[in-house]
């Protein structure tokens, strides 16, 4: 009896830990970080303190991703250290951020917590200052962005509970932010607005089933992502926010922690994927262009995806499809053709005589052959994505090519002998405000659906990749279709 009354405030103890998240022995997790505190100023002037962690042992000029840290309200910058208790006399051994690796990380205390706390304590806050805290998630994106150590183009933002709100509002409008994490995210009808807004977004959602009201807004931020990678995670009775790194230990001892099977997530969203490129013609044109690796590797050797623009356009009209097939799994070549873009060195497209235009297919002819000897792309496994004359220059390549398994246009018109000699499924996209085009789309696929092809057809006269402003849903349709073409 004596015994059980003696243990009893022990085990008091060890539960209140638990719930609260108290960080225990950090001394060794602080060895493998370089860490300093830092402040800045936000949009609106407020003080925002941080702490700034890079691993230590980087090789001198290396570029890293970054991700920011924000914790709710209940926490401050802390929570994220990990080290809590997980039993008697046990204590976790990693947190999120040493499971990122090669990842500098921002704490942050958010407006009116912990060391941001002047002027004003955040339960004093009315709800038009609480809104403002995306204004703090603003400012540590952009001051770890232009940390010498850290890559800007790569960023991610982790945050739980209710500052889930700001951190989606801030992260969605800044085009560095390349991954996002919602632990029990709460979020109002105004951040679920924007949640559809960027499909090269991708956005985990975690959420445990005992928490209705997170469940439910991860669900649905879920469902509104257009991001073919978003993910939802669903648990049972690991609580609330960043507590379930610490319930999920405690009720799994022996699985994989939740902190690694986040990072596991997060970090081949982060990692260094794309490069400026060029390759020479068969007929002497240096070309120029962005070779973009997926982000997450599922096979030794990925497909690979050639994109060819319009003559009114360069490679950029395909930056967020470029984005969304890495995402997938594809390994991308987005190029400028003869005369356009960067790839001008003999003259301006509009300037050169037809018959050197209509020689542009031997520029395609050349992307295949470099992204099919990349090392990292299965060459028998390619397909193309074109529009408006690109759809020309494409098929007229790719017909007698073996290694091309897909096709996509957009509009345009190819050769109707091309059409014939094609063996790989074909997905047709026209508009019925274009008579001509939606016709022969519509003939083609006759001739083509044999092969498995598909005719997308829409309202109104936009031109090939003008749908992607009033579709949204395009892109990734046509992500979704190239998948199981190239048996990815």
């Amino acid at each position: 009896m004596k015994r059980a009354l003696s243990s009893a405030p022990a085990l008091v103890l060890l539960l209140w830990n638990l719930a609260a998240g108290v960080p225990q022995e950090q001394n060794a997790a602080k060895s493998n970080f370089d860490e300093k505190e830092v402040s800045f100023k936000t949009e609106d002037g407020w003080v925002i303190h941080g702490t700034l962690s890079i691993p230590a042992g980087l090789t001198p000029g290396r570029k890293i991703p970054g991700v920011v840290m924000v914790h709710s309200p209940a926490h401050d910058r802390d929570i994220y250290l990990g080290g809590h208790q997980i039993g008697p006399n046990t204590f976790a051994k990693l947190s999120l951020r040493s499971e990122l690796g090669d990842t500098a990380t921002l704490r942050i205390d958010i407006r009116g917590r912990g060391k941001s706390a002047e002027p004003t304590e955040y339960n004093a806050f009315n709800s038009e200052q609480r809104s403002k805290i995306s204004l703090d998630v603003s400012g540590a994106i952009d001051f770890l962005s232009r940390q010498p150590i850290v890559d800007p183009d790569r960023i991610g933002v982790v945050a739980e509970s209710v500052t889930a709100e700001p951190a989606v509002i801030a992260s969605y409008k800044d085009r560095r932010v390349r991954t996002l994490v919602l632990l029990s995210g709460r979020l109002g009808q105004g951040a679920k607005d924007v949640i559809a807004s960027r499909s090269d977004l991708p956005v985990l959602c975690l959420a445990s089933k005992e928490d209705k009201i997170g469940l439910a807004d991860m669900a649905e931020v879920y469902k509104l992502s257009t991001n073919p990678t978003s993910d939802l995670m669903i648990y049972r009775d690991i609580g609330i926010g960043n507590s379930m790194f610490i319930m999920y230990a405690n009720k799994f001892p022996n699985e994989k922690p939740l902190e690694t099977v986040v990072a596991d997530w997060v970090v081949p969203r982060l990692r260094a994927s794309a490069r400026d490129v060029s390759f020479r013609t068969d007929d002497g044109w240096n070309l120029y262009g962005t070779l973009r690796m997926p982000q997450s590797a599922n096979q030794p050797k990925a497909p690979g995806v050639v994109l060819v623009h319009s003559y009114l356009t360069d490679r950029h009209v395909f930056d967020n499809l470029e984005q969304l097939l890495s995402a997938a799994g594809f390994v991308v070549l987005n190029f400028d053709f003869r005369g356009r873009g960067k790839s001008q060195e003999k003259g301006n497209y509009f300037d050169l005589p037809i018959a050197e235009r209509d020689k542009a297919y031997l520029d395609v002819k050349a992307a295949l052959e470099f992204l099919a000897a990349q090392t990292a792309v299965n060459s028998d496994r390619l397909a193309l994505v074109t529009t408006s004359i690109g759809v020309k220059y494409g098929l007229k390549a790719a017909c007698s090519d073996s290694r091309v398994k897909s096709f996509v246009m957009l509009g345009g018109m190819p050769d109707r002998a091309d059409v014939e000699k094609s063996k790989f499924p074909i997905l047709f996209v026209s508009t019925l405000g274009l008579p001509p085009i939606a016709q022969a789309f519509r003939d083609f696929y006759k001739m083509a659906k044999d092969h498995g092809s598909t005719l997308l057809e829409y309202e109104g006269g936009s031109i090939g990749y003008q749908l992607f402003d009033l579709d949204e849903n395009l892109q990734p349709f046509i992500v979704k279709w190239l998948k199981p073409q190239l048996s990815l």
